[in-house]
């Protein structure tokens, strides 16, 4: 769908709604496109606002039930998270939230791969890799920790221009992450204990590596159907 289209789209749409919710709508229009989202990106995003204002309508929701009582605060933090890629749907948040362990454990095993064949290079034999479950279950939780920090904390905006009531809150989130982070390394050497462990050689290393990548491609990295090619007048 091109600009036009979805900008006539969302006019048609507005027409539909209760004066209050287009009122609402319209603080949205204004945010959205006073953002630095793109043309392209903004007219679809609002489409796609108007499409669940209408459904909310029409289920008798009120619209800040949705997204709260400010339609700037909310447009502002929905630019931010798609400036630094944060899932917003369920649908999106499960294929991020499993994304990140697997592309984790794929180079996990792409370096046992390279150990165990590192002997076999220089003359010696095939070097086998003894791992626990426990392990990998903490490198998963673990890297899913790391990345909500990194995003989170260590994005531009987040270090400047800030109160200090959302510094001192900011600083108690990260010592809540800091704190899971924590309890989970704590919780992952008892598990040790418990959960089995199993011996990977450099070929089962390759090959699951291999698996891994393709899963990237194939689950994480494929671009869904869109709209056409947006063309600007």
């Amino acid at each position: 769908m091109y600009i036009h289209e979805m900008i006539k789209e969302t006019n048609r749409l507005r027409d539909y709604m209760t004066p209050e919710n287009d009122a609402y709508f319209g603080e949205m229009v204004r945010s959205l496109r006073a953002s630095s989202l793109g043309e392209a990106k903004g007219e679809e995003v609002l489409l796609g606002l108007a499409q669940e204002i209408l459904t909310a309508q029409n289920n008798n929701r009120p619209i800040q039930e949705l997204y709260g009582e400010s339609p700037k605060a909310y447009c502002a933090q929905l630019v931010a998270d798609m400036s630094i890629r944060q899932p917003r749907s369920m649908k999106d948040k499960v294929k991020y939230y499993t994304m990140i362990p697997w592309v984790a454990l794929t180079w996990v095993f792409f370096i046992m791969m390279l150990t165990g064949f590192f002997s076999k290079w220089f003359g010696g034999d095939l070097t086998y890799t003894r791992i626990s479950t426990a392990t990998l279950l903490l490198i998963s939780l673990g890297s899913i920790l790391l990345i909500e920090l990194m995003t989170r904390f260590l994005k531009p905006e987040s270090k400047k221009g800030r109160p200090a009531e959302t510094v001192k809150a900011t600083t108690k989130e990260m010592g809540i992450y800091l704190g899971i982070m924590a309890g989970i390394v704590v919780i992952g050497v008892l598990l040790v204990i418990f959960l089995p462990a199993f011996v990977v050689s450099p070929w089962d290393s390759l090959v699951i590596f291999i698996v891994g990548l393709a899963g990237q491609r194939f689950f994480f990295l494929r671009k869904p159907r869109g709209p056409k090619q947006v063309a600007h007048n």
